[in-house]
Parts: C-alpha cells; structure tokens; sequence
C-alpha cells in the first residue's frame, strides 16, 4: 500500500472506564430516554410538527447520540463539545417552538430535563479524579 495515506484520528481518553460504571451511566440515561420518548409520541400524535422544529429534532437527536458514543468511549473533550452543541439546540427548540404547548407536554419536558440533569451529573461524578 505504499503511496496510500492514512490519517489517524486521535480522540483524547482520560482514564479508562472502570467496567461497573457503564451500567451505572446506563441505568441514568434511561429516565431520560423513556421521557424522550414519550415527548415524541406526544409530538406526533398531538399537534403538526413544523419542518425547521423536525430538523431541530433530528439534529439534536444526532448530537445527543454522538455524545453518548464520545462519552462511553471515555472522550471527555468531545463529548463536551457535542453535549454543548446539543443544549443551544435544544434551548432554541424550547424557546422557539414550545412556549405554546399543552401543560401536559410541559411537564413531560420539564421532566426529560431533569432527567437529563440527573444523568449529567451521574457523568461528572464518575467522571471525578480517583
């Protein structure tokens, strides 16, 4: 293969996961799934999405998915990055296109959120130096 070149992508690692923390974050991350869940439901089944919220959806979930990998991959930076990415998209879906949702789904959201809180901070815990 001479002539042929790769690149090598290097992703910072701090220490490896101890393998008892993954089921751990696992078992964090799972509120906030089911909640997800249940707001897309709801999203469908109540009202017309609008394109630009959908694309908003899909791009967040996008995000959202490649910090989950960055973050069981134990790389810390990216998965910051991603996780920072996806919180400005998710406060410009909620400001931009959740003010006027039913109370019912609000709450849903409220409490995805602190799901989501709860898993963030299980991360920064287990993520704390030894």
């Amino acid at each position: 293969m001479d002539g042929v070149a790769f690149t090598e992508v290097a992703i910072e690692h701090r220490c490896a996961m101890i393998a008892t923390q993954l089921p751990v974050l696992g078992l964090a991350l799972t509120p906030y799934l089911a909640l997800v869940s249940i707001d897309a439901w709801m999203h469908e089944a109540s009202r017309q999405v609008p394109r630009v919220e959908r694309w908003l959806h899909y791009s967040a979930g996008a995000l959202f998915l490649g910090f989950l990998i960055a973050l069981f991959r134990n790389a810390t930076d990216l998965a910051l990055v991603l996780f920072g990415t996806f919180a400005a998209l998710t406060v410009w879906d909620a400001v931009g296109f959740h003010r006027n949702l039913a109370v019912r789904e609000r709450r849903v959201h409220f409490a995805a959120y602190a799901a989501l809180a709860l898993f963030v901070c299980v991360w920064a815990w287990l993520e704390r130096p030894s």
